[in-house]
């Protein structure tokens, strides 16, 4: 195994060089983000490499691939997260097979949740000419 505890966010960055996307900060180490909002890929814990991957066909056959899912450990215990998969080992010396794999999580990301948008509806103010009763 090549884990790279200062260079598995420049590899997967790398593996996710043609794909449009950002990066920031999160989960004590960094997301990256499709241009819905949805995050599909990031870095966490001791710089292991995590894939989204929401539906179940391609969860297991990463899991079959020697992937797991992802347990979040915080100060209110360990939460096992399904849809978060750590990526098999050995694509840490597979970079075609970490960006294929990076581009699957990449399509299936979900648009985030525009909560900041639901809460300016709720605040919007009354048209003006609207009728009060």
């Amino acid at each position: 195994m090549a884990l790279n505890v200062s260079g598995n966010l420049d590899l997967l960055e790398e593996a996710c060089a043609a794909l449009p996307h950002t990066t920031r900060a999160m989960f004590g180490g960094h997301g990256l983000f499709a241009p819905n909002g949805g995050m599909f890929a990031g870095i966490v814990d001791d710089d292991r490499i995590i894939l989204k991957l929401a539906p179940e066909g391609p969860r297991a056959e990463l899991v079959a691939l020697g992937g797991e899912a992802w347990t979040y450990r915080s100060k209110m215990g360990a939460a096992t997260m399904q849809e978060w998969i750590l990526v098999p080992e050995a694509f840490y010396d597979e970079p075609r097979t970490l960006a294929e794999w990076a581009r699957r999580a990449h399509s299936l990301a979900p648009a985030k949740k525009a909560k900041a948008a639901k809460k300016a509806a709720k605040k919007a103010p009354a048209k003006k000419g609207a009728k009060k009763r």
